[in-house]
């Protein structure tokens, strides 16, 4: 078994953007980073927000939008070989320890390796 470092979790953002979408195509669009009241703006940006300032007729100025969004965040595990890792289990739920090749689950028993599994799991 691996000692868990730091369990999964997960992490939450929120951003706000000042968002153009194209009266055509109301799928396609601009998102421009906002903070503390003005948009934030690089040189490549700075470029398209004119166009969309300049072009009322060509995009709708949605105004400023908050995007919420998490993610997952697996466990970062310590091998008994001394390798860290995080138990992703991106292989049927199950994650190889890049040290010392051995499998584990995503709760952090070993298991045995995958060509050892009695079930074929590959689509055919």
């Amino acid at each position: 078994m691996v000692t868990i470092i730091k369990e999964a979790h997960t992490e939450y953002s929120e951003e706000l953007n000042l968002e153009y979408r194209y009266r055509d195509d109301p799928d396609a669009g601009f998102s421009f980073p906002w903070k503390d009241g003005k948009v934030q703006l690089n040189p490549l940006s700075e470029k398209n927000y004119k166009w969309c300032q300049d072009h009322p007729e060509e995009v709708e100025c949605l105004g400023v939008v908050e995007r919420k969004s998490s993610c997952r965040v697996p466990a970062l595990a310590k091998c008994e070989c001394g390798m860290e890792f995080h138990l992703n289990g991106h292989y049927y739920g199950c994650t190889q320890c890049p040290g010392c090749l051995r499998w584990y689950a995503m709760n952090g028993y070993e298991v045995t390796s995958p060509d050892q599994w009695e079930e074929d799991f590959e689509e055919d």
